[in-house]
């Protein structure tokens, strides 16, 4: 995997074109006011909400989806995954002319076939790794954040070059951007969210529970499982540092007990299980036939499984430390 940098890139592209932000949620304002401060002419489009009046309020014209979708020569696609195919049907695709660029911070429903623009477009993606405050944040200090690059369909011949002016006009290049495909990205997205977190989330419960069987203090257990900050510090040194590397920063007393006993873990039913999981569900495209199923019928199963998630003893046992440890961060600051 190469990292592409600000010196592969230029803004050359995007000069006397208008760039309609579609959607000024957590990764549109990010965007917009990056690539605008870069110097890149934006147009915003939302619908009539409090996001309308963030945009507003920072400076951009009121505008419908629509009306910037008909106005713009690149068009990002912003809005989130469940709400972009019938937004994209009423308001986006009857815009669109040819040789315009459409791009999308998520290769999910291009990926999967929910989304079929003409062939006489561009088709790009810019998928930040970081979520919309941390781009902007990153960006007013000099910095940016990583970011997947993509071109699913390159009508004009220069879909790569303003792919990659997006990337440096939201300040992506400065962290550093590598090419991937938007089924990649949304399966590599899926896998995460149902392997790996998943898999995390389940397993702490459990260890919460085994611990307060055992005897321990269930604000005792959530402070040494998470609720003190230090599992996420442990993350971000394994970011810097190395996944096994970021050990040399703990005790050898911890990094003994870690490496003797983490294997005993491992278990041959949960790696088919994984295998499974990401064969039939993430590439063989069953979650998002679900998924589209579950949105239809008003995801009834989706607010059955939080509400019986909040009613876990460990989710009951936060409304007691958080807000001591919120208090108490705030009078740090």
């Amino acid at each position: 995997m190469k990292l592409l940098k600000d010196s592969d890139a230029s803004l050359e592209p995007l000069e006397g074109k208008t760039v309609a932000i579609l959607g000024y949620g957590n990764q549109g304002r990010a965007q917009a006011l990056n690539l605008r401060d870069s110097g890149v002419s934006v147009i915003v489009g939302n619908r009539d909400d409090a996001y309308r009046k963030q945009a507003i309020a920072d400076g951009f014209k009121k505008l419908d989806i629509s009306e910037a979708a008909r106005q713009a020569d690149v068009l990002l696609i912003l809005t989130t995954d469940e709400s972009q195919p019938p937004i994209w049907e009423e308001q986006i695709a009857p815009g669109v002319e040819p040789g315009n660029t459409l791009c999308w911070a998520s290769g999910y429903n291009v990926g999967y076939g929910l989304i079929k623009p003409a062939a006489d477009v561009d088709i790009v993606m810019v998928a930040p790794r970081m979520t919309g405050n941390m781009v902007r944040e990153l960006f007013e200090r000099g910095k940016g954040a990583m970011a997947q690059f993509a071109v699913h369909q390159d009508a004009s011949g220069m879909a790569e070059q303003t792919v990659l002016a997006l990337c440096k006009g939201i300040g992506l290049t400065r962290g550093g951007v590598f090419v991937s495909s938007f089924r990649e990205e949304a399966e590599l997205d899926l896998y995460a969210e149902q392997v790996v977190w998943a898999g995390l989330t389940s397993w702490l419960l459990q260890c919460f529970e085994v611990g307060v069987d055992m005897g321990f203090n269930p604000e005792l257990m959530l402070m040494e499982l998470y609720a003190s900050g230090e599992a996420s510090e442990i993350l971000g040194l394994m970011a810097r540092n190395g996944f096994f590397k970021q050990m040399l920063h703990h005790s050898t007393t911890s990094q003994y007990g870690t490496l003797s006993r983490g294997p005993q873990f491992v278990s041959e039913e949960f790696r088919l299980k994984a295998k499974e999981i990401l064969s039939r569900d993430i590439k063989g495209g069953e979650f998002v036939k679900e998924w589209s199923n579950e949105q239809a019928g008003g995801s009834r199963r989706l607010k059955e499984l939080m509400e019986k998630a909040l009613q876990h003893p460990m989710s009951k046992a936060e409304q007691s430390i958080i807000p001591q440890i919120q208090a108490a961060q705030a009078v740090e600051e």
